[in-house]
Formats: C-alpha cells, structure tokens, sequence
C-alpha cells in the first residue's frame, strides 16, 4: 500500500464563484507544488471541465484527476458526487441541469484589478475557452437532497456531504440534523474547520470523514487534504479507501 494526498473538491473557471486563474495548467501545476496524487474536480451543479483538468494532468505525468461534481439541492445544501468515469458524471450532471434555470443574457463584470472577465468557461487542456455555460450554476437544482444522493449512487458515484462544519449550505447548516434515510458515503470536513479540531463532531455518525480544500483560487488548493491508503492512486482503489473496505482506508491529514 502507498499513501496519496487527495484533494477531493477543487473548482475551476466554470463555477461562477471560483477565480479565473482556475484553468487546468495552473491547476495542476500547483498541485504538484503541493504533492498532491489524486485531485476531484467539482464545479457547481456541472462536470463540463473535468476533461480538461485531466488532459493537463497527463500531459505533465501529474495527479489522477476524478469526475466530480457539487450539487446544490432544493434546500440549498451542497452535495459532492464523485463519479468512476466521465460519462456516468456527465449522465448527473445532465439530469441536474434539466432542473437549473438560465443565466441572464451573457454580460461579462469587471475583476478588482479592472480589467472585465468573463464568467462560467468551459475550456480545454490549455485554458481556453471553448464556450461559456448558460445556465445559473450557482442555483438550486429541482432535486431534494434525498434525490441528488440518489442520482449520484444511480450513476455509480460516491455522495459525500460537503464542508459540514460551516453554517451555509452544509447538511447541518440547511436542515439542523443529518436525515437518517439519506445514505452518504463519507462526510467532508474543510480544512479550516479540521485545524479547529470540528472532526470530533462527526465521528459519531460511523462514515468516513474526508477533508478538502473547496479550491476556488490557485493558493486554497492543497489547503486541505486526505490521505488515501491504496495500492495505486486510481478511482477502484480510491473508492475502497473511501468505503474503508480491502484493507484500504482514508484519514484526515
């Protein structure tokens, strides 16, 4: 077994939120800095830049990029979905993207350092933008959390709750409790909320607890991580570490 650093939530220029210097080189040339072996890129409510991310990465020998995706819920809670293949997160993305309303007719804003940047890009290995995404990525899917839990395991993903510690858009911060009928996979911690030792909280509920860095800008990435105990940093041994099963497992770092 060997030990991987993986960053499972990490954005790029698709979110509307996330910096535009996310595009896959710098990505992935700042997880190397970092020493990370295993990245999940999850834009909101979207999958359309994994490709790219992955294509950069091997196109340097760098990390083993997942398909992934952040799904918000009607109760506005976030849910990641990590997924064995780029067609299974492409198949939930689509269905979530049935349920999300337009973007406004395209009007790029004006960054702090004044110069006007467009927003939501689908791009390729490069960086560049292949077209924008005219959905509202930032919105509520149509799917209830039980319904988005649900779509990632019909596609053959894993469901993690998302940076559980924080009052917005966590489990806890939307609904007060974890429904006992919404079967997670592992439960996310942010990494500012692991340095404040808040993984104690959760240990309870008896899932696997992984941290993250919720990446938006080049120097979040690596911020926080989890450890992989695998035979090789590819998705059947990662989805065992995350399960806890064959002998793999996964730790907070």
């Amino acid at each position: 077994m060997i030990q991987c650093a993986a960053d499972l939530h990490i954005h790029t220029v698709l979110s509307p939120c996330a910096s535009r210097d996310m595009r896959p080189p710098a990505i992935v040339r700042t997880a190397l800095q970092r020493g990370l072996a295993v990245l999940a890129v999850c834009d909101h409510n979207s999958a359309g830049n994994t490709e790219a991310v992955r294509a950069a990465s091997a196109a340097v020998g760098g990390p083993a990029v997942i398909a992934g995706m952040e799904i918000t819920t009607r109760e506005e809670v976030h849910v990641l979905g990590l997924f064995p293949s780029d067609e299974a997160a492409g198949a939930a993305a689509a269905a979530v993207a049935g349920g999300v309303p337009r973007w406004r007719p395209f009007a790029p804003r004006t960054s702090r350092g004044g110069r006007r940047s467009p927003e939501q890009e689908l791009v390729d290995a490069e960086g560049a933008v292949r077209c924008r995404e005219q959905l509202m990525l930032a919105a509520a899917s149509l799917f209830s959390l039980a319904e988005a839990v649900a779509l990632i395991h019909r596609n053959c993903g894993l469901a993690v709750a998302a940076h559980m510690d924080r009052r917005s858009f966590s489990v806890p911060g939307q609904l007060g409790f974890l429904p006992p009928d919404v079967r997670f996979d592992a439960l996310e911690v942010s990494a500012a909320g692991v340095a404040r030792g808040r993984q104690a909280e959760f240990t309870a509920y008896g899932l696997p607890l992984v941290s993250s860095s919720d990446g938006h800008f080049l120097e979040d990435i690596g911020s926080g991580f989890t450890v992989l105990e695998v035979r090789e940093p590819v998705w059947d041994e990662i989805a065992l570490a995350l399960r806890g099963a064959e002998g793999r497992r996964c730790s907070l770092a």
